[in-house]
């Protein structure tokens, strides 16, 4: 017979301006958070502007193309092995990376199918 079992948890409160999000967390969890909090930099000459890395970032046009390669980092794909779950080919994969290619509706939808991921990101 199954037993119920208690178990502890930790709230975890994210403010975001308006936003506010709040995550139940093992203390586990918790003190692996807190210990990365607490080796993070406190001055900002270790940081780098995420658009000097990312110069595309905010190229609307660009920005479906990350969201893309990010998908296949992730998942830790090769763009062969990407365009083998989407039936497109390899080049294809590499130029909707780079922002060379559109991803039109219905490749947008098999993206969604495959990877769990809203197809109106990639629109």
């Amino acid at each position: 017979m199954s037993e119920a079992v208690k178990m502890h948890h930790i709230e975890i409160l994210i403010k975001e301006g308006n936003r506010r999000r709040l995550f139940l967390v093992s203390k586990e969890k918790a003190d692996a958070i807190e210990t990365l909090l607490s080796e993070s930099p406190e001055d900002d000459e270790d940081f780098i502007d995420a658009d000097k890395i990312f110069p595309d970032l905010n190229d609307s046009k660009k920005l479906p193309g990350i969201v893309f390669r990010g998908i296949r980092a992730k998942t830790g794909l090769t763009q062969a092995e990407v365009a083998a779950k989407l039936g497109i080919t390899q080049v294809d994969v590499s130029k909707i990376e780079n922002g060379k290619r559109p991803i039109g509706k219905a490749l947008a939808k098999r993206i969604e199918k495959k990877f769990k991921i809203d197809y109106r990101r990639f629109l």
